[in-house]
């Protein structure tokens, strides 16, 4: 039969650093016992449509602010109904890779601020119309960018590219993409020009 559930004995694997909850259309309920793992680095629980936009919200907010929040570094969570990230990815401070594409996301709680700094960062294939920053020393941020390769928003509903890039930062980035969207204005400090 197929997975339905994940027992909560699965919290007591201490030890756990790789775990994969991919592609599981009888599980409608997000496995909160994976909440409590401590040491889990790598997470995929892309492609469960089934699970509604409030239980993937409230299990990744859980998540986030869970055991593994310190030391999670790989989390793809594409091909769901996600429709608002939560603020709490802000403690997700060794997030590397996160794969948010192909969801429903309309609203990111808030920035990620500057202690998160990605290398990979995925949001393609939603519905965001902005992407929230916060000021710090002046600057309008996202999220950290000390160690981005790349970053995708992609076919979205954004109207503005956002002033979230440091002309005098020394980061390189490989790829940055914004197509397919309805850009005609960009933010500078700010404000739109």
């Amino acid at each position: 039969g197929r997975i339905k559930t994940i027992p909560d004995g699965i919290a007591e694997l201490g030890k756990l650093t790789d775990l994969e909850i991919y592609n599981c259309p009888e599980m409608t309920q997000f496995p909160m016992a994976i909440t409590r793992i401590p040491s889990l680095e790598s997470l995929n629980i892309s492609n469960n449509r089934q699970m509604s936009a409030t239980e993937i919200y409230n299990g990744l907010k859980a998540f986030a602010s869970g055991a593994s929040s310190e030391v999670i570094q790989i989390l793809y969570c594409s091909e769901n109904n996600l429709e608002v990230v939560p603020e709490e990815f802000r403690l997700m401070k060794k997030i590397g890779l996160l794969d948010l594409s192909n969801n429903k996301i309309r609203k990111i709680e808030k920035a990620f601020g500057k202690d998160v700094n990605p290398v990979q960062l995925y949001f393609s294939n939603n519905q965001l119309e902005e992407i929230p920053t916060e000021s710090v020393d002046g600057k309008h941020i996202f999220c950290g960018f000390d160690d981005v390769e790349s970053m995708s928003f992609s076919n979205n509903r954004l109207t503005k590219l956002p002033d979230i890039f440091d002309a005098e930062s020394k980061m390189i980035m490989k790829s940055v993409d914004f197509s397919f969207n309805n850009i005609t204005e960009f933010e500078k400090n700010g404000v739109k020009n």
